[in-house]
């Protein structure tokens, strides 16, 4: 198990998502969500715990998070994403 696995309740679904943005060439969005504190499969949710404040700013960006959205929903069968305060 990596790092980046080892942060949340379902490896398996994570890396499919992390898989999905490195195919879609995500590279810099792939970097922000390889570095959140934690993360967390409920249901239809994912919930993000960004690992910085830059990153939950640029995580927060109506653009950015609905793009990451939608890329999570192809991958992982999600129908949103919550982030936590840090």
């Amino acid at each position: 198990m990596t790092e980046e696995t080892a942060k949340g309740n379902n490896p398996q679904l994570w890396d499919k998502l992390l898989a999905e943005l490195d195919e879609k060439l995500q590279l810099g969005l792939l970097d922000k969500v390889k570095r959140v504190k934690a993360y967390h499969f409920e249901s239809d949710i994912l919930f993000l715990e960004a690992g910085t404040d830059e990153d939950d700013a640029y995580l927060r960006k109506g653009g950015t998070l609905q793009h990451l959205e939608l890329i999570a929903q192809d991958a992982t069968g999600i129908r949103e994403i919550r982030l936590r305060a840090k």
